[in-house]
């Protein structure tokens, strides 16, 4: 999956895109040119929406500023920070430190349900780190009444040398391995262990490929299918308690080195249903998922 460059697009670029399944808008996809720098900018996906129209997705909120929508957020490549906010230093705890990178639109190409992006990820220099492919899909599913959302980052060691990816795990925070593509979930509803459920621990390093999260809203339930490509399943990292959150961990345990003229590919699959699905539903949805990809 490539975007081929085009140097001089980024000017031109729409800093908001539409995600639409025929009328209805599901999502939004901003450049994030608005966010502070601290925050470590990147683009990402904010509001996305149940078929009902029901907000699944929070951008700064006061527990973590940092949290955008759904963004590709790894924590730290070669040292720079692109998850935003502070930096954990073993064994004192966090630090805000001057560390923080951005994410670059150089390409970007669009349709209603479908975004391919080539992004240029850089220190606080603004030197080259890495370059990213991006594609996110939106496909409805009118037999589930549901839809879904895929989310594929290929990240490219082009920078002439190997790169090394962390977390604040890898610096010694246990369970601490957050970093990847994340979903920052809203509601003041917080799911409770037992309505998250995948196979594994519903607190991370769940070797499940799919994850489900259960919210009881006012207007009545929602569900939120997460899933990752069995082959290539990362231990997730979830919240349910103070905040509502997941993703793939791209560093869980051990720094994760991709060799010069190499990439890494980090994907979020999703399902927005209207309704409580149950685990039966998830596997079936799941399934549905892998055949779509």
């Amino acid at each position: 999956m490539t975007v081929p460059d085009a140097p001089g697009t980024q000017g031109n670029a729409k800093a908001t895109v539409s995600l639409r399944l025929g009328t209805r808008e599901v999502a939004r996809y901003r450049d994030g040119r608005e966010m502070a720098a601290d925050l470590s900018p990147r683009p990402y996906l904010h509001p996305v929406r149940t078929s009902a129209g029901v907000e699944l997705t929070e951008i700064l909120p006061a527990d973590h500023t940092h949290h955008h929508g759904v963004s590709n957020a790894v924590v730290e490549v070669n040292g720079t920070m692109f998850w935003g906010g502070k930096s954990y230093v073993h064994p004192s705890g966090y630090e805000m430190l001057a560390n923080h990178g951005r994410q670059i639109p150089r390409r970007t190409e669009t349709s209603e349900h479908h975004i391919a992006e080539r992004l240029d990820w850089v220190d606080a220099d603004g030197t080259h780190v890495l370059t990213e492919d991006r594609e996110i899909l939106a496909d409805l599913l009118p037999a589930e009444d549901a839809w879904a959302l895929r989310w594929h980052s290929r990240m490219h060691a082009d920078g002439g040398g190997d790169l090394t990816i962390g977390s604040p795990a890898t610096r010694g925070r246990t369970g601490a391995g957050y970093g990847g593509v994340f979903w920052r979930v809203s509601g003041e509803h917080i799911p409770t262990s037992s309505q998250v459920a995948g196979g594994g621990d519903p607190l991370g390093n769940d070797s499940s490929p799919w994850l489900l999260l259960v919210q009881e809203r006012d207007t009545g339930p929602v569900s939120l299918l997460l899933g990752q490509p069995r082959e290539t399943t990362l231990p997730w990292f979830v919240r349910t308690t103070g905040y509502v959150g997941a993703g793939p961990a791209a560093a869980w345990q051990e720094p994760r080195t991709v060799a010069a003229g190499t990439h890494l590919d980090l994907y979020l699959w999703a399902v927005l249903a209207d309704r409580a699905l149950t685990t039966d539903d998830a596997a079936i949805l799941y399934e549905r998922l892998e055949r779509l990809s």
